[in-house]
């Protein structure tokens, strides 16, 4: 077994949060089974959408479902933080304190930026906006659904702003050109955290997990591979 990738940062497995695991034991169906290919951490990051409920509101639905799966991660032995994913749309402005939706322990707060057919000036001006008004550090979710990261340029306009970039594993099954360019990121250093998003256990990454490590390890150097969180 190869020695990284022991941190799964973005997943769907509190039960009955999201469109993630639908049930309890859905959910250790999907710890189980990433048990097994070697992960021992896992950020739980449900999806939050400032524009249907409140921090409050879904920090308290958040607890409930954490409550119900916190005796299945204990008895995998498996290290966890909670967190969520924020949708980067206006409505999280009108909270003034987001430091409760980032990963549990830290001031970073995983973003899914609003759509990949977005404009990425838009973007970029929502991260600036996020970043005047809270002390948070950014995780951008998943960069590999949004088209624009493919040109280098733009990447770097989101990296002059000092985020940091999570890409799914699922990468390393697209077509060879786009597999190409997110492995050339990780190698200049623009993404420091992989994930699975597993939402449900039928989910294909979930089980290839293993394959995807093999692969990593033939593609990227040892320093490299110390660089992912």
């Amino acid at each position: 077994m190869n020695h990284f990738i022991f941190l799964d940062s973005h997943t769907h497995i509190l039960p009955a949060m999201d469109d993630g695991a639908k049930n309890i034991e859905e959910s250790e169906q999907m710890i189980r089974s990433l048990k097994e290919q070697g992960i021992e951490e896992l950020f739980l990051t449900p999806h939050y959408y400032s524009h249907k409920e409140s921090v409050d509101k879904f920090l308290h639905r958040r607890e409930k479902s954490f409550q119900e799966l916190k005796p299945i991660l204990d008895h995998y032995d498996m290290k966890y933080s909670l967190g969520a994913e924020v949708y980067a749309i206006p409505a999280i402005f009108n909270y003034a304190n987001l430091d409760d939706l980032c990963i549990e322990g830290t001031d970073l707060l995983l973003l899914e930026m609003s759509s990949p057919k977005s404009d990425p000036q838009h973007e970029l001006n929502m991260i600036q906006e996020i970043y005047s008004r809270h002390s948070v550090e950014i995780i951008l979710a998943h960069i590999d659904r949004y088209p624009f990261m493919l040109k280098q340029k733009t990447l770097k306009e989101f990296a002059k702003l000092d985020v940091y970039m999570q890409l799914n594993l699922d990468f390393l099954d697209a077509v060879f050109f786009v597999k190409q360019k997110y492995l050339r990121y990780i190698k200049q250093g623009y993404v420091q955290f992989l994930g699975t998003d597993c939402h449900r256990i039928r989910d294909k990454q979930i089980s290839k997990i293993q394959k995807y490590r093999s692969q990593l390890a033939a593609k990227l150097t040892a320093e490299e591979l110390q660089s992912i969180y």
